[in-house]
């Protein structure tokens, strides 16, 4: 009996391969250098995405990095971005950085055209020392200095010093992200302006100075997230930005002690009609402070007010909303309980009469699947 003959392979569509690999953002690095082994179709899709943003966590592979880099020069525009967290472990015989780390490191950041800069673990302790070397700082748009590595650490303080040196390097930054450090900001002696329209600053103790001095005349900061271990820390931080940026979105969360003796919005303060979103998370509010908020932040389109330390009544926040004291309200964050002390779940009739002056006015209510 004859067999019959195998059906014909089809052909591979080679300009499948960059869909299939934008299909899935996740991509084990191992798994596509079996892909850029595959054809020369591979290869070139494969190397974007592999050097688009390293990400390196030891000295090797920085030195792994540099190596394959020097030695084939066709990569270097290939990479847009990089992420340094060498770890404490990565140093043996109790050592930091050796000459030939350093030497590796100034080769990184001295590439032309990186948008994208992660400094971590060793490399975030007086982290200005290496933005100094970085060779093209005009062209990075985001930067993140990340101590959290080291937040436990006994030997090894994650800081940074920000200077007006430091932020003429770095004119067109567009996103700061500073992560677990101590950021100490002298007062700049040379006005200058940035780009920045991202601040982020999450559990960073500004050791001296203030933000504000940071941003200086900065008047494209749109959005400023802070999060800290205690609201007397940042209160009064927060309040001289606002009243020297045109911020749009202002996201404060606190997570120990929510209380404080700096009110970020006082009588004296001048209204902030920028202001399009806040929210609180950990925040001590009662009925004054919202009232306080009614008062400076009237445009204000998206109100979250979330955590145990939220003190006003569901009838206090019917009355609210039926008053239209923000008349342009859209979107409205609740905790569904109240610090009476101890913080209470609302019942089920408290929160319908919440519900129902918000649906009056259009208004959103987040979250929107309650539990009683």
């Amino acid at each position: 009996m004859a067999l019959s003959p195998l059906p014909a392979r089809s052909r591979f569509i080679d300009d499948l391969v960059p869909l299939i690999l934008e299909s899935n953002d996740h991509w084990w690095p191992r798994d596509l250098l079996r892909l850029a082994q595959v054809s020369s179709a591979w290869l070139g899709p494969v190397r974007r995405r592999l050097f688009a943003l390293p990400s390196l966590h030891s000295f090797h592979a920085c030195s792994q990095l540099a190596r394959t880099l020097s030695g084939n020069p066709k990569l270097l525009s290939l990479v847009k971005g990089i992420e340094l967290r060498p770890a404490l472990e990565d140093s043996p015989n109790g050592r930091l950085i050796s000459a030939e780390d350093r030497a590796n490191l100034r080769f990184i950041l001295a590439l032309e055209g990186l948008q994208h800069i992660t400094l971590g673990g060793l490399l975030a302790v007086k982290a200005e020392r290496l933005l100094h070397t970085v060779g093209d700082a005009q062209s990075v748009l985001d930067l993140h200095i990340d101590g959290s590595l080291l937040a436990h650490s006994l030997s090894f303080r994650p800081s940074l010093e920000w200077d007006e040196s430091i932020a003429f390097r770095f004119s067109n930054l567009q996103t700061l992200r500073l992560t677990n450090l101590e950021l100490d900001i002298p007062y700049p002696v040379i006005p200058y302006q940035l780009q920045l329209s991202k601040l982020h600053l999450d559990n960073v103790v500004v050791m001296s100075g203030y933000i504000s001095h940071l941003l200086h005349e900065t008047p494209s900061l749109h959005h400023l997230c802070i999060r800290s271990k205690r609201a007397s820390e940042f209160d009064e931080q927060i309040r001289l930005i606002l009243e020297s940026c045109a911020i749009d979105t202002l996201e404060y969360e606190v997570e120990t002690d929510g209380h404080s003796h700096h009110l970020i919005f006082t009588d004296d303060s001048p209204p902030f009609s920028s202001l399009r979103c806040l929210r609180f998370t950990g925040i001590h509010v009662d009925l004054d402070i919202l009232d306080s908020i009614s008062q400076k932040c009237q445009n204000l389109e998206d109100l979250t007010v979330s955590g145990r330390m939220v003190t006003i009544l569901p009838c206090e926040w019917v009355s609210f909303i039926t008053k239209r004291h923000l008349a342009r309200l859209r979107s409205l964050g609740l905790p569904w309980g109240t610090n009476n002390p101890p913080f209470v779940r609302w019942c089920s009739s408290a929160g319908e009469a919440v519900l129902k002056a918000a649906a009056t006015y259009d208004i959103r209510v987040l979250p929107e699947r309650l539990k009683y």
